[in-house]
């Protein structure tokens, strides 16, 4: 039999791009629903530290966050807080222990929120993902729209500076098709970060350093960005 089937045929209402992320992170959590492992990340733990003596709010929003390792530990610390992820197994498994996260994407999910509903939006390793240098504009400016003023947009990001970074097919500007054992992803420098913080918000601390994922290191930036209260 030939011709598209169901479990490759794209869902209703979804781009290709966000199809392909959906389906690898699928297969991913199926295989391994703790694919990033059970606690918190190195990044929040990184996070946690660096906002401790900083007046921040108590409503946060995760983009990717995946089957909620980080919503777990946030929720333990009192917060309230939200996680959006393109998986649909990833969600699932994080709505079954009780966290509030919903299959759905970035650009549409924070079209669709009030302004200043957020005291901070964090993210792991999310903007990699297969996003052009416009969805990142358009990502960064909505960001912005949904946090109150003075709110923090935080994020980790596999730097140019990455082992990965160069291997496979080159698709954009420092973005690369790992091959059928890895997604297409973009990679960050930090003047593409300034780029992107700039008119927007300041920066409070970043860090660069290799983080330790066992057999597979990675080079990461750590960005703590706060909005402008004007």
């Amino acid at each position: 039999m030939t011709g598209t089937t169901e479990r490759s045929r794209p869902r209703v209402g979804l781009a290709p791009a966000e199809w392909r992320q959906s389906r690898y992170w699928d297969r991913r959590y199926r295989a391994d629903p703790t694919f990033f492992g059970a606690g918190r990340s190195a990044f929040l733990g990184w996070l946690l530290a660096a906002v401790r003596d900083r007046p921040v709010g108590r409503t946060w929003l995760e983009l990717g966050s995946g089957y909620g390792r980080d919503l777990r530990v946030l929720r333990r610390e009192g917060y309230r807080v939200r996680g959006i992820d393109v998986s649909s197994v990833g969600t699932a498994i994080a709505r079954k222990r009780g966290l509030a996260a919903a299959r759905a994407d970035a650009l549409s999910f924070l079209r669709a929120q009030s302004p200043r509903s957020f005291d901070v939006v964090f993210s792991n390793l999310f903007y990699n993902m297969e996003f052009t240098a416009a969805d990142h504009e358009r990502l960064f400016s909505l960001v912005y729209r949904v946090l109150v003023p003075g709110g923090y947009h935080t994020y980790s990001v596999r730097s140019v500076s990455d082992p990965w970074f160069g291997k496979g097919t080159k698709v954009g500007p420092a973005t690369y098709d790992l091959g059928p054992d890895g997604p297409v992803m973009h990679f960050f420098s930090n003047a593409y970060a300034r780029r992107l913080r700039r008119g927007r918000f300041r920066s409070v601390r970043s860090w660069e350093g290799d983080e330790d994922q066992g057999d597979f290191p990675i080079r990461v930036l750590y960005m703590l960005d706060r909005k402008s209260r004007g």
